[in-house]
C-alpha cells in the first residue's frame, strides 16, 4: 500500500518535464534541441501567434468547422502547458484517492519530498537534457 504514495510524486514529476519543456521552448529555443525544429511551432516567442487567424490577433482565433482550435493543438509551449496541467491534476486526484495519513509531519514530510523530486527532476532536464550539445 504504501508504494502507492510514489504515484502522485512520479506524476508530478512529469509535470516538472514538461514544465522544463515549456521553459525550454521560451527562454533557451537557440541552444536547445528543439533549435533545428521549426521555431513557428517549437519556439514560444514566435508560435504563440499561432492560434490565431493568419497569425494575426485582430484577425481572432482559428476555428474548425466553427469551434476555436485550443491553443494546446497550435504550439509546442501551449501543448506543454496543458500536458503539466494534466499532470499534475492526477498527481492531486491521485493523492486525494489514495488518501493519506492524518498525521501532520508525516504530510509535511511527504510534500516537501515531492516538491524537491519535481524540481529536480525538472532541473535535470531544464539544466541538461533538453540542451543541444
Amino acid at each position: 500500500m504504501q508504494y502507492l504514495l510514489l504515484i502522485p510524486i512520479l506524476l508530478y514529476c512529469i509535470g516538472g518535464i514538461f514544465d522544463a519543456l515549456m521553459d525550454t521552448c521560451s527562454d533557451h529555443f537557440s541552444i536547445s534541441i528543439f533549435k533545428n525544429l521549426n521555431p513557428n511551432y517549437w519556439n514560444k516567442n514566435q508560435s504563440w501567434t499561432n492560434k490565431y487567424v493568419n497569425n494575426d490577433p485582430k484577425q481572432g482565433f482559428k476555428r474548425w468547422h466553427g469551434i476555436i482550435i485550443p491553443a494546446a493543438l497550435t504550439d509546442a509551449w501551449h501543448l506543454f502547458k496543458s500536458s503539466k496541467e494534466i499532470f499534475n491534476s492526477l498527481a492531486l486526484a491521485s493523492a486525494a484517492y489514495i488518501g493519506f495519513p492524518y498525521d501532520f509531519t508525516l504530510i509535511v514530510i511527504y510534500f516537501v519530498i515531492a516538491g524537491l523530486s519535481r524540481n529536480l527532476v525538472f532541473s535535470i532536464f531544464y539544466d541538461h537534457l533538453l540542451k543541444s550539445k
